[in-house]
């Protein structure tokens, strides 16, 4: 139905990412249907592959979250766990999904399917330091750039910063599979650092903040 892998982080921090399997939507929807969660949000989107995708994230839930609550989201669009305690974070692209799960503190994660196009936008979300730094001719490392500025934007959560201006990255050690970040959020009256886990994943990026 849907084939998952788990990423520990701490005792108080998971990571969980799967492939969308796209001809398990009766499956998916037979398990929700069991469980207190918004279908009419479901109904709401015409896409099919986006409706199993959405399906997908909270199967994910019912299964790694003890107590299974819904996802709601605040008047930034940033999602969260209505009467459970636990930090969330979600992303999707192409044919994965993945969450992050932190009973303590905020959360923030990104999966970025790795192609030629970003080469495209990399002036975009890079500064000058970043871009002179970084092999600008290389996909992955332009997606490892996206991917951490995408979960530390998650961590802000709020849609008033860029990732070009106001998130930075300081700091990326990345060995082909694994690898490791630091960066920053730099926004008005407010910044903070953060450091990043990072791995390839088939031809996929994961970046996930573990602090």
């Amino acid at each position: 139905m849907i084939k998952y892998e788990i990423i520990q982080v701490n005792t108080h921090h998971k990571v969980v990412y799967a492939n969308v399997n796209y001809k398990a939507k009766e499956e998916l929807f037979s398990i929700l249907k069991n469980h207190v969660v918004q279908l009419d949000k479901l109904q709401q989107i015409k896409n099919e592959r986006r409706q199993i995708e959405w399906m997908s994230i909270r199967v994910l839930l019912i299964k790694h979250l003890e107590g299974f609550c819904d996802i709601h989201y605040n008047e930034h669009h940033k999602p969260f766990l209505k009467n459970c305690s636990q930090h969330l974070s979600l992303s999707h692209s192409h044919h994965k999904v993945a969450i992050s799960i932190d009973e303590k503190a905020n959360t923030g994660i990104d999966i970025q399917h790795v192609t030629d196009k970003i080469m495209n936008i990399k002036k975009k979300f890079l500064n000058e330091e970043e871009l002179q730094r970084s092999n600008t001719n290389s996909a992955l490392e332009l997606t490892l750039y996206w991917s951490i500025k995408e979960a530390l934007f998650k961590v802000y959560g709020k849609n008033d910063i860029f990732l070009k201006g106001n998130i930075l990255v300081e700091e990326l050690q990345f060995n082909g599979k694994n690898g490791t970040a630091k960066g920053s959020i730099i926004a008005p009256n407010y910044s903070s650092q953060h450091f990043l886990e990072l791995k390839l994943i088939d031809n996929y990026v994961l970046a996930y903040v573990v602090n």
